[in-house]
């Protein structure tokens, strides 16, 4: 599944795919997302998304508005291990000081020491142990959700995000019908007649809040 392979294959496919895919556990592959899917919905081509945005999404940019964007979320926060942590670590000390401040002498400090104590645990306890065992994490759990997408009838599933490769073999695998491929590779479409002219998109113009929601896997 070589990106020279992926162009090969894309290149003697007969015909423009109707729907891809694409698989994101990590957001270093959005922009180039968004490149691929704004040439995608000038020609008329369906994309749909499968983002891992439960842990380390808070920062991502905004997929182009064309994408219709599958989450992972709820499951991944509900891995008893992932749940017990952010419950025990995060949540319940900053609830209980959240409650006190203002009513307890030096609760506002406390509180601001434990959201310092508790950032600096994610980023060097949790996510080293974490992010090795994240990708098969999000396999098992994408296999378990991803059939209503009903990936046998995509024309593409592209992976992007090296993350996101042991699904996107498993997915292979699984199914005779679409290419799977890493490369976001839309040259051989340039050729096909644009049927939704559309402007230029700028995530950076777009708030996050404006997005809308993404729907749940």
């Amino acid at each position: 599944m070589s990106s020279t392979e992926s162009t090969d294959t894309l290149e003697t496919t007969a015909g423009l795919p109707e729907r891809v895919v694409i698989l994101l556990f990590g957001n270093g592959a959005i922009k180039r997302t968004n490149d691929y899917a704004y040439q995608m919905a000038r020609r008329g081509v369906k994309v749909q998304a499968v983002v891992a945005d439960g842990q380390g999404w808070r920062r991502a940019p905004a997929l182009h508005p064309s994408v219709e964007v599958y989450s992972l979320a709820k499951p991944e926060n509900r891995q008893p291990l992932l749940w017990l942590y952010e419950s025990v670590i995060e949540r319940a000390p900053a609830a209980v000081l959240r409650r006190l401040d203002g009513r307890v002498p030096g609760a506002g400090l406390a509180r601001r020491a434990h959201r310092k104590a508790a950032g600096f645990c994610r980023r060097n306890l949790f996510w080293k142990l974490y992010r090795p065992v994240r990708h098969q994490a999000l396999r098992a759990i994408a296999l378990r959700r991803i059939g209503r997408l009903d990936i046998g009838a995509a024309d593409h599933v592209v992976c992007p995000d090296p993350a996101a490769v042991p699904l996107a073999w498993s997915l292979a695998k699984r199914h005779a019908r679409p290419v799977v491929t890493r490369a976001l590779h839309y040259g051989p479409y340039k050729d096909h007649p644009v049927v939704l002219p559309l402007e230029p998109w700028d995530p950076d113009t777009h708030r996050k809040e404006d997005r809308p929601p993404y729907l749940p896997l």
